[in-house]
Parts: C-alpha cells; structure tokens; sequence
C-alpha cells in the first residue's frame, strides 16, 4: 500500500496498481478503479473521499447507498502538477502537491484556480492556523496564505533532501524526514531550524507519524524499521 485512511467504518488502501480497496467493519471489501497509476494520496473532506495518483489525475468518491460503494462523482486532471503526491485543505481549497508544484483547487467548482510557484516537487504539506506549509523535496520550506500567498520561505535544510513532514503539537514543531536517515526539527510559529538529529543509520525517513499527545511521534524507515520518540522540555538526550 501507498497511503492508508481510517473514515468512519471504512479502512482505505491506495494500490500500486491504481486500485483504492476498502475494508468495512462487517467484514466487506470493496474495489475502487479509475485511476491507471499507483494512488499515493487519501483524504476525506465533507463526506467525499478525494484520491490523488501518479497518473497526474485527482478522483471524487460519494458513498452510493443503492449500490453500497463508493462511486467516481468527478475527476480532475487539467491543472493538476504532475504526479500528486499530497493533499490537504484549508480554508475553501484543496491544496494538490505534486512533481512539479502546487495547485490550489477552488471545492465549490472543482476546478484548478492557482499554481503556486515554485514549480518544484513536493514531498509533503501541513497545515497550521490559517497558512499551508509546504516541504519540497530539494530540502525547502515554504508559508503560504489560503490565497497561496508566500509569506516565508526557508532554504534548503542542512540535512537534505525532504521526503516526509508532520506537526508535532509539543512545541509546537513541524518535523521534517530527510533521505540519509535524519529527522529536523523546526520551532512554530517563528519557524526557526532548532535541530536535526540521525535517526536511522544508511536509511531513508520515509514516514513521520504524531500521536497528538505527550510530544510522542513515530518514525518509519524505507527498511521497515520503526523508531519511537518523544520531545521532553529538560532531556538533552531526547529528541528536540
């Protein structure tokens, strides 16, 4: 699997294959086709479960309760930046991270209304108050407002090449996984670099997960191997 969501009673599984499958609480297993590419992103928004894949291509899902699945209501290609790697929403738009950039999609019509700049790839999205923050895969960091207005731009972070990022409520922090092993840290809301740290040893960060209390978070290698942190205000030798 590529992404995993947890709605309601449902489980959801983005397949290489581009198939969604479904796993419900009494027991049933749904396939859901459309997409020709590996689905690499899952989000519910309002009842309706948007999946983004490499095929460039952004699918809307409704539960039918006549035919007692999901079913394509609308799809979106035009405008998407490349293959979708990311998904999140603030405000009234469905912000599309992709391999070449951002696209900020206006919900009321489904169509594409800005592409935020620059056009790089991006390896993930978070969003904090009222501003997006966007972590490209180079190693960058950005703040936008809703209207994807840039507000700060951080360069490269020492440690490289970006591929995953979570918030941490403890702090609070934006925590960032990096390609040769480390994880950085960075303090919200004056978004200032306080530390990167080696994680695993010759291994990508590939996943970054926050439980949503007590500064505990997770930490997912390319190998399989699991890591379990916690930042502490008084222990140096902790994670910051």
């Amino acid at each position: 699997a590529w992404c995993l969501l947890s709605v309601g009673e449902w489980i959801f599984s983005g397949l290489a294959d581009g198939r969604i499958r479904g796993y419900s609480k009494s027991g049933r297993e749904i396939n859901l086709e459309g997409h020709t590419k590996k689905v690499t992103t899952l989000l519910l928004h309002e009842q309706v479960l948007v999946s983004g894949s490499a095929d460039n291509t952004l699918r809307f899902w409704q539960y039918d309760p006549n035919a007692q699945t999901f079913v394509c209501t609308h799809s979106l290609t035009q405008g998407i930046p490349g293959g979708v790697t990311c998904l999140a929403v603030l405000a009234q738009g469905l912000w599309v991270g992709g391999t070449a950039g951002v696209a900020l999609v206006e919900l009321a019509t489904l169509t594409v209304v800005l592409q935020v700049q620059p056009k790089r790839p991006v390896s993930g999205m978070l969003k904090f108050t009222d501003h997006m923050i966007v972590a490209y895969s180079e190693g960058s960091v950005k703040i936008f407002t809703a209207l994807g207005v840039e507000t700060h731009s951080q360069n490269p972070l020492p440690a490289g090449h970006i591929l995953c990022l979570a918030g941490l409520d403890s702090g609070p922090r934006v925590l960032c996984g990096h390609i040769k092993g480390q994880v950085s840290s960075i303090t919200l809301p004056l978004f200032q670099l306080k530390q990167s740290w080696q994680t695993f040893a010759r291994c990508k960060v590939q996943s970054i997960c926050c439980t949503g209390h007590d500064g505990i978070f997770l930490v997912g290698a390319e190998n399989g191997d699991l890591q379990l942190w916690q930042r502490v205000e008084t222990q140096a030798s902790k994670a910051p």
